[in-house]
């Protein structure tokens, strides 16, 4: 016999509701919907384990207890079956998008040709569920780095849990702590520069490509936006966010085009950029203390863990809160930054965080 474990993220919304697998396995209910393995949520997973024959094979599928409520995809499609074929011991980690009950808004794609960029760039983009319903209705923007990983668990490769964006979007527009708005996931090209670093990590770097990745955002991808999609063309109505060096390059593109963007959500932001600069040598940190007036109206959400990489950016952060302070921010109005004990440099981690994040980067 061998030992399967399952491990599911759930979406934002209700996470701790029960959470099932439904199956071809006696174990698993046999697909009676009524007779599957109900899991126990150890924040962030639901849990549970069965036994099987070693060289079997078995297929399921993960609900809330019937098919109703079944896990659709990111485009609120119900998938085919999962399958494992059983060897060893093994676990099984999956991150629901939704359910088939709740799925609402749209996720689709978008191609636009960048003349700064010397390429056509894919987008994603996230329509809320009013964009379809209210035809002359206009939305606020949120724009974030690293757009494989924002919306779709089967894009988000290799952790397969992405941030959940378009559900934490739509549970704070519910609950009024922010306008349903249009989210754009920029993605980003796959492989290795000459610098031997990822072309994602040289296109966001200010030290190497981020500077003409800034001006694209701030010039470019805003006003394809504005014109090919109902936004709210006001800089109060338009939030730039990312993680790691998506998060300073949001940092940087505020600096450097100041009026464009209300609102920036970093989380865990990389100051020391490729170089590994310290907090006394940081180039974001120095432009920050060089630049002689900030939009006082520029709303500014930052925050790092404890753990892995984050545990060394606290003097960033605490040199970061200095500066904000000198030019006349004050803090939890203009800025918040916070350091979140047990949380890492993940995508586990983030997910939890982003709505946070988004929601004081949207205040007025």
């Amino acid at each position: 016999m061998s030992r399967i474990r399952f491990r599911i993220v759930p979406p934002i919304d209700r996470s701790s509701e029960g959470v099932f697998i439904s199956g071809s396995s006696d174990v698993l209910g046999a697909w009676d919907s009524a007779k599957a393995l109900r899991l126990t949520w150890q924040p962030p997973f639901h849990t549970g384990e069965i036994e099987v024959p070693t060289s079997s094979h078995f297929e399921y599928k993960i609900t809330r207890g019937s098919w109703e409520r079944e896990a659709v995809d990111a485009h609120g499609n119900v998938p085919g079956n999962l399958s494992h074929e059983v060897w060893l011991d093994a676990t099984l980690q999956h991150t629901v998008a939704d359910w088939k009950d709740r799925f609402s808004g749209r996720l689709t794609r978008d191609v636009m040709v960048s003349r700064l960029l010397a390429q056509d760039r894919e987008l994603l983009i996230w329509l809320p569920s009013g964009y379809s319903r209210e035809s002359e209705h206009r939305f606020p923007l949120i724009i974030l780095h690293d757009g494989d990983a924002i919306f779709d668990p089967a894009l988000s490769q290799p952790s397969g849990i992405d941030l959940a964006a378009d559900e934490w979007a739509s549970m704070l527009a519910r609950r009024g702590m922010m306008p349903e708005s249009i989210i754009v996931g920029v993605r980003h090209p796959e492989g290795f520069s000459p610098e031997d670093i990822t072309l994602r990590d040289y296109e966001l770097s200010p030290e190497h490509g981020g500077e003409g990745y800034s001006r694209f955002v701030a010039q470019e991808l805003v006003a394809h936006m504005d014109q090919h999609y109902r936004t709210i063309a006001t800089p109060s109505s338009r939030i730039l966010g990312g993680v790691g060096l998506g998060a300073l390059n949001a940092f940087h593109t505020a600096l450097r085009h100041p009026g464009v963007f209300g609102g920036i959500a970093c989380l865990s932001t990389s100051f020391e950029d490729v170089s590994q600069s310290l907090p006394a040598t940081c180039a974001a940190l120095r432009l920050l203390e060089e630049t002689p007036t900030l939009d006082k109206k520029l709303r500014m959400h930052f925050d790092y863990g404890d753990q892995e990489i984050d545990e060394c950016y606290e003097g960033y952060h605490g040199l970061l809160a200095s500066l904000l302070r000198a030019k006349g921010f004050v803090d939890g109005r203009e800025f918040q930054i916070q350091r979140i004990p047990g949380a890492g440099h993940t995508p586990i981690s983030w997910r939890a965080r982003l709505g946070n994040a988004l929601s004081f980067a949207a205040r007025s």
